[in-house]
């Protein structure tokens, strides 16, 4: 019973806010405990940051991952690239361009670059050295011969001389 006066007595000398505050704190516990229970009840994974459940264990799920990008990968690497479904607009553009984008796949391989030296380091790293004197190409392109045609001195002149007039007249 003496207590329950101590209790009391203590009460009575907190202010209205020390009250609202200890209650506030005892509520804000209460929330936390709740979370936590039903967290683990769920079996939610919390962060390993935060609940570290054993630093020692390999990450099972990372490895899978890894795995998977490595067959991901060799996968596109085999693979050959799939036709494009062209729009009307996308073949005209197509048919209008300079160089199309199948001209673009053909050349692709073209060129190469010829090594004068090659190193191994630990059977894993290769290290080659680019020889700059006589840089090859597989497939020697043809430049397309451009047929210029230069107006003769007089059509020149002739033609400077109408653009002046018409500046006179636009003056």
């Amino acid at each position: 019973m003496e207590i329950i006066n101590d209790m009391i007595n203590f009460l009575k000398t907190l202010s209205f806010v020390d009250v609202v505050f200890f209650f506030a704190v005892l509520a804000l516990m209460l929330l936390v405990i709740v979370l936590i229970y039903f967290l683990r009840e769920n079996d939610i994974e919390l962060n390993n940051n935060i609940f570290p459940n054993d630093f020692n264990k390999p990450d099972i799920e990372e490895n899978k991952e890894m795995a998977s990008l490595k067959e991901i990968t060799e996968a596109l690497e085999q693979a050959e690239p799939s036709t494009i479904n062209l729009n009307k607009y996308e073949e005209e553009q197509e048919e209008k361009a300079i160089i199309s984008y199948d001209e673009l796949l053909k050349r692709k391989n073209d060129f190469a670059i010829n090594y004068s030296d090659e190193d191994v380091f630990d059977d894993d790293l290769i290290v080659k050295k680019v020889d700059l004197d006589n840089l090859v190409n597989k497939d020697i392109v043809e430049k397309p011969k451009i047929k210029v045609s230069v107006i003769s001195y007089e059509k020149e002149e002739a033609f400077l001389e109408a653009l002046k007039q018409l500046q006179q007249k636009l003056n």
